[in-house]
């Protein structure tokens, strides 16, 4: 399977960037002479979902909110899935517009991402890989040496050497300024061979 075949899924869930807000001040509401109320924007991992509202770990924010948010939604809530999604579970990546605590609009993503390169070490519990390709929002990894864990990914035969395509979850958010990928944990959730190498593995 060629790299760009595989990745697509994961580049594809990304792909949809926030709507513009059109200026910093918030505008007038017509015939009322009065403020509407400023809109947040922010990002992160969702926490707690029903049908009323959500719950999320904000992970990157264009208008300071941070910590623990809950927002509510209600019908006029506009919620865009991404592939492969169609409800919002706990570890989904969301990107909200709010206001007045309601969520105006939220798009929902997998905590998906992708890379591919050389498997340089292997363990039961982690595989250490020398990043070659990724993802649209995953470049900072390119050209370095990344270790992913295991978790509950099953995976296949595998030994120093090999051609590895990954899907993974992050912690943390690729596009905040302040992402330090060094200091992120990520966990693989698909691991594909492109090419066997045949070697022994040894222990990140």
């Amino acid at each position: 399977m060629r790299w760009k075949a595989f990745g697509i899924i994961a580049a594809a869930a990304l792909a949809v960037p926030f709507v513009a807000l059109a200026g910093n001040n918030p505008p007038i509401a017509p015939g009322t002479g009065t403020t509407r109320a400023h809109a947040e924007w922010f990002a992160g991992a969702v926490t707690a979902a029903s049908s009323t509202s959500l719950s999320v770990d904000v992970l990157w924010s264009k208008s300071g909110t941070s910590g623990n948010v809950t927002v509510g939604l209600d019908s006029s809530t506009r919620i865009v899935y991404g592939k492969n999604k169609s409800s919002i579970a706990p570890g989904d990546l969301v990107r909200v517009v709010a206001a007045n605590g309601t969520a105006r609009r939220v798009h929902v993503d997998c905590d998906c991402h992708f890379a591919a390169g050389t498997l340089d070490a292997v363990s039961t519990g982690q595989l250490r890989v020398q990043v070659a390709r990724t993802g649209p929002y995953d470049g900072v990894l390119k050209g370095n040496d990344v270790t992913f864990q295991v978790g509950s990914a099953t995976l296949p035969n595998l030994s120093v050497g090999d051609k590895v395509a990954l899907v993974f979850s992050a912690t943390g958010f690729f596009k905040d300024p302040s992402f330090d990928w060094q200091n992120a944990t990520f966990t693989l959730l698909r691991v594909h061979v492109a090419h066997d190498k045949g070697e022994t593995g040894t222990k990140p």
